[in-house]
């Protein structure tokens, strides 16, 4: 789980305004262009947009049942029907996914508003965090899955603050046997991560948040190693284990 010390009132305009970029570059595309490959294997643009909108319901799902002091699961129906979901979802026309999407960012942001400080601090079954947690995730899932509609959004767009957020979140896909040394070359941040033979990657910080989010980076990594070591899994949800 994230130990982030963003308050909620600093995290969410940064998640209203990767919702609304969203937008911006779904409106960019045709229903052609919605059907073409996106940067994830096995994946169109429109199960991307179809992804995002049923995410953006799950997190309403989640900090509604917190207010009522219930533990449900992320997704109603659990794994199974959010891939079914996303496969409906990614065969309908564009305008109605993007209107869709529109609903649910907009129906989260509506419950979020309805949040106390102590509400944030609610259990969620989500990663066994809290409703604060969810809204990290949130932000992780719009500004990477923008990435990936590739439609011009690159990690170079990305805010430094979501950057660091993700290298901090994503820590733990540090190799194992191995100490991983991440040192920016355009901020100042060094990250240490794990025990073994080091091995240092630097770059921009935004390539670096990058390549541990799996994503391709705008500039060249340099690393002392013979090649970029390969990276660990992406940290699960404890809550599925």
């Amino acid at each position: 789980m994230v130990n982030s010390l963003m308050a909620p009132d600093e995290l969410m305009p940064r998640v209203s305004q990767a919702h609304a970029r969203l937008l911006e570059l779904a409106d960019q595309l045709d229903d052609r262009q919605k059907d073409a490959a996106s940067a994830l294997p096995g994946w169109s643009r429109g199960h991307v947009l179809a992804h995002l909108a049923g995410n953006a319901r799950a997190f309403d799902r989640q900090a509604r049942a917190a207010l009522r002091g219930e533990d449900v699961d992320l997704y109603d129906g659990g794994q199974a029907e959010r891939d079914r979901s996303i496969e409906r979802g990614a065969a309908r026309p564009l305008a109605e996914l993007y209107e869709e999407l529109s609903l649910a960012q907009r129906a989260l942001e509506d419950t979020w508003g309805l949040l106390t400080a102590a509400d944030w601090r609610r259990a969620v079954r989500f990663r066994h965090a809290t409703v604060l947690d969810t809204a990290l995730a949130r932000w992780r899932e719009a500004e990477i899955h923008a990435v990936d509609l590739g439609v011009g959004h690159r990690p170079r767009d990305w805010p430094v603050a979501f950057a660091l957020h993700a290298l901090d979140f994503l820590a733990a896909r540090a190799p194992a046997g191995t100490r991983l040394v991440l040192r920016a070359t355009d901020d100042e941040f060094t990250q240490v991560l794990g025990r073994g033979a080091t091995v240092e990657v630097s770059g921009a910080v935004r390539d670096l948040a990058a390549w541990l989010a799996g994503r391709g980076v705008d500039d060249r990594l340099r690393t002392t190693g013979s090649a970029l070591p390969e990276l660990g899994p992406w940290p699960p949800d404890p809550a599925d284990s």
